[in-house]
């Protein structure tokens, strides 16, 4: 797990270009009911099947990529004149790009924290159990991210949504809630299928084998010791 060779680097690039692909449909679908960014679907899948195939750094790695790329298409910054605290002025654009962009899917690949618990569990309601963690976790993480840009950056009074005007944290609660809620809720019954239908997506062939190797070397040293 965690290992970074060519195949590994093979995959996340596949699954971060799958992800990317997603999120594209996904904001063509949503862009008229979420004005400020923002969309549902199951983009995050792809992050987190490569996390829990290889790993937290690959997970995370792969989230950085699809927030790499999807920067590459245009982003939307406040500029640092618009706030009234000198700070912010200098530093406010960078903060709301690593929020809104650069940690908004790297930091799905969190859920390859728990990608050793799935691995070794012994029970399929604990593989599931460690599934459910590691999603929720990784799509919270992003609502967070969100949220905290909606908080510090978008509160501007302008905009409005579902009778809100965005001039208080609970603007920024409600909007980004109302995609990263169900995105969560789809994205893990979703992997929840993937683990009981068919875990071998989840599962790495040269992940098993390293295990199996460890075991054997370890089984080698002690009858060494002996």
């Amino acid at each position: 797990m965690n290992k970074i060779n060519v195949r590994v680097l093979a995959e996340i690039a596949i699954f971060a270009a799958i992800a990317f692909a997603l999120d594209l449909i996904q904001d063509s679908l949503f862009g008229k009911v979420f004005a400020n960014g923002g969309s549902i679907g199951i983009a995050m899948v792809p992050v987190f099947i490569i996390a829990y195939r290889r790993g937290l750094l690959p997970g995370v790695l792969c989230g950085l990529i699809v927030s790499v790329v999807q920067m590459l298409g245009g982003v939307y910054v406040f500029q640092g004149k618009t706030f009234d605290n000198e700070f912010l002025k200098i530093t406010g654009p960078f903060f709301q790009i690593m929020l809104d962009y650069v940690l908004a899917y790297t930091v799905v690949g969190v859920a390859g924290a728990f990608a050793g618990l799935y691995h070794k569990s012994n029970t399929k309601g604990f593989r599931i159990l460690w599934i459910i963690v590691g999603t929720v976790i990784g799509g919270t993480l992003k609502f967070v991210s969100h949220f905290l840009s909606g908080l510090f950056f978008w509160l501007d009074g302008y905009s409005k949504f579902m009778g809100l005007k965005s001039d208080t944290w609970v603007y920024s609660l409600v909007y980004n809630g109302a995609y990263s809620l169900p995105n969560i809720i789809l994205c893990t019954t979703i992997m929840v299928i993937i683990a009981a239908v068919y875990p071998q997506l989840l599962k790495a062939d040269d992940v098993t084998k390293d295990v199996f190797e460890e075991k054997e070397e370890s089984k080698a040293e002690v009858i060494s010791h002996e």
